[in-house]
């Protein structure tokens, strides 16, 4: 059973989603044609809580200023999604800025995301929330947008990024929660393809291949 199909069999509340600036909407044409409203739509999931803060990571590593990205995921996660009892979906759309990073290899890595993601999959879990969650690989980043970026966002190689993608679906496996293969639905079109002008958002039709691997999402 896939993800929407499941959430429609259990009769969800509403759905929360939680990332960056790509969740937030960034670059579709229309508010209802970014993935978050596509997925609301077909799964009967309204309100849509919009946790998304532009430009966030998701762990709380030291970046290269010796201090951590603001708004990081981990230090947010449980007033967005745990304030109070609730029956929403979770979906959460993390890495894609984590991946970017380069600039302070030792502490902001791959190594940080798997354990403070770690950290935040243990908590919701625990709240009764794991049938309402499902995780998706950061969106493909065209080969040009390794080079579009503010200081330390630039210069990451393909292997690199991939390994995010990677360390999401361990994730999912490790917790039994549902996969939305993002990276790897994206790939499938031409480099480039799914990008808008600025290269590093997508376009309406990056957003509805977003929405679509979120609700064929699979539990692993």
């Amino acid at each position: 059973m896939t993800f929407g199909e499941h959430l429609k069999s259990l009769g969800i509340s509403g759905t929360r989603v939680f990332g960056d600036s790509i969740t937030a909407g960034f670059n579709a044409s229309r508010s209802e044609r970014a993935w978050p409203a596509l997925f609301a739509e077909a799964v009967d999931g309204f309100p849509i809580r919009n946790h998304a803060i532009p430009g966030t990571v998701l762990q709380g590593s030291i970046l290269a200023d010796g201090k951590p990205r603001p708004n990081n995921g981990v230090g947010r996660f449980a007033a967005a999604l745990l304030d109070r009892p609730h029956q929403d979906a979770i979906l959460i759309l993390y890495g894609y800025n984590d991946a970017r990073y380069t600039a302070a290899p030792e502490t902001m890595n791959v190594a940080g995301f798997v354990r403070d993601y770690t950290r935040i999959l243990e908590a919701l879990v625990a709240a009764g929330h794991r049938g309402r969650i499902a995780i998706g690989s950061p969106p493909y980043i065209p080969d040009a947008g390794f080079s579009v970026g503010s200081t330390g966002f630039t210069g990451q190689t393909r292997e690199g990024f991939k390994a995010y993608a990677g360390a999401v679906e361990e994730l999912a496996e490790r917790f039994s929660v549902f996969y939305a293969p993002v990276y790897e639905s994206m790939t499938v079109f031409g480099d480039g393809a799914l990008a808008s002008p600025d290269i590093t958002h997508p376009n309406d039709e990056g957003h509805r291949v977003i929405f679509e691997a979120f609700l064929k999402a699979e539990s692993l």
